[in-house]
């Protein structure tokens, strides 16, 4: 059997092998999947575009060590890869001088292969690879390989042409598909929700939570999104209005002070948000759709339910008038229902829906799970950023 046409093979000891279509799409499954660890170990590294298809943007996630050993002197890591990269904070890239192993270690998961994280070498080369079970060996390599490593802490020079053609070129035909990866804002979605929720931590540390919030049913990030919402519009200097893009500098001892100054003044009356609990308990009663025959009723009451169309008054009637109601119902049971929500999924269904958009989904996901996913708008993101997170 020709080694290309081989897509898995078990052995005794539970090993697959791996190649063609299901090389890229395994790894790329499994680093969508990725819970604690994503550790790279690659030569060449090619283009941002090409990388985000290959491993997606799991890796932005806060609670995602994500290690990339590379090789800058022989090999390259590509310039705008590098860039990004380094935007992440629990980003570290290393460089260790003649490296030639290709390593995926994802979680308990890991991946050796004969291919770089290049664009090339997953859709354009016939490439092979080997899923380990015993991780161990594995594991204490890289670890020995990183703490030889020298750490890459400036952007490293350009590749030659000559090396580019060789290993990173798109003039090959194309044999396999790279996953789809839609780049944009919405790439970082995961990466805000898990900063809101170290927000959302420290402002309970600190205040104790406002207790007849919690009284009246408001879960904790329900509670940040008021206080956030009352620093935006009600609070009368509204302070956080100024950082729609600028972040505050504060020490940690300062955005602690800052929480507890603000807590204390921000009002609210028994009762008075519950507004806010009937259009969260009302989205959940409606969905999921029947998706068979969907009431336009309902769907219009979900759409009254989402404040931000309110701002953007026009595309609620054009959502009803453009869109058949079965492809509403589906769009929006299958980004409730999945078994994980993120960027790339958030960008399909807003993409299924004409006139539904980013702010959208993000204020739907929030409302139908109240205590998983925060509010993700403007008044959070400026909320975030007047404590000095950067968002």
């Amino acid at each position: 059997m020709l080694l290309e046409a081989i897509t898995t093979v078990k052995y005794k000891r539970m090993n697959t092998i791996l190649s063609g279509q299901s090389l890229v799409d395994m790894l790329r499954e499994h680093c969508d999947q990725a819970k604690e660890r994503i550790w790279i170990a690659s030569p060449y590294i090619g283009t941002f575009k090409d990388v985000q298809k290959i491993i997606g943007g799991n890796w932005m996630r806060s609670h995602i060590d994500f290690r990339v050993l590379t090789d800058v002197e022989s090999g390259f890591i590509r310039r705008d890869t590098y860039a990004q990269f380094k935007e992440s904070p629990n980003t570290e890239i290393r460089s260790l001088l003649s490296l030639h192993a290709k390593i995926y270690l994802i979680d308990d998961w890991c991946l050796l292969t004969s291919a770089n994280l290049t664009g090339m070498a997953f859709s354009a080369r016939h490439e092979v690879g080997q899923v380990v079970s015993g991780l161990e060996q594995v594991v204490k390599l890289f670890d020995q390989w990183w703490r030889k490593a020298q750490a890459v802490s400036s952007v490293p020079k350009s590749p030659s042409k000559t090396i580019t053609d060789k290993e990173d070129s798109n003039k090959y035909k194309v044999l396999y598909k790279l996953p789809k990866y839609t780049s944009g804002a919405s790439d970082q979605f995961l990466k805000k929700c898990d900063q809101f929720k170290e927000f959302a931590s420290l402002y309970e540390s600190i205040t104790g939570r406002n207790q007849q919030m919690v009284r009246d049913g408001f879960t904790l990030y329900e509670e940040v999104d008021y206080f956030f919402n009352f620093l935006y519009h009600d609070h009368p200097d509204m302070p956080s209005k100024g950082y729609n893009k600028v972040v505050r500098s504060l020490t940690s001892r300062e955005v602690k002070q800052e929480i507890r100054r603000y807590f204390k003044i921000m009002s609210y009356e028994p009762g008075s948000g519950m507004w806010r609990l009937e259009r969260r308990d009302r989205i959940q009663e409606i969905l999921p759709f029947e998706i068979q025959s969907p009431k336009k009723k309902e769907i219009r009451e979900v759409l009254d339910c989402l404040h931000c169309l309110h701002s953007y008054g026009w595309n609620k009637p054009n959502i009803l008038a453009e869109n058949d109601p079965r492809t509403i119902a589906k769009a929006w049971n299958r980004l409730i229902q999945a078994p994980s929500i993120n960027s790339q999924l958030i960008e399909e269904v807003i993409g299924e829906i004409k006139y539904f958009g980013r702010s959208s989904a993000c204020e739907l996901i929030a409302w139908y799970y109240p205590e998983k996913y925060p509010m993700i708008n403007r008044n959070s993101e400026s909320g975030m950023r007047f404590f000095g997170y950067t968002i």
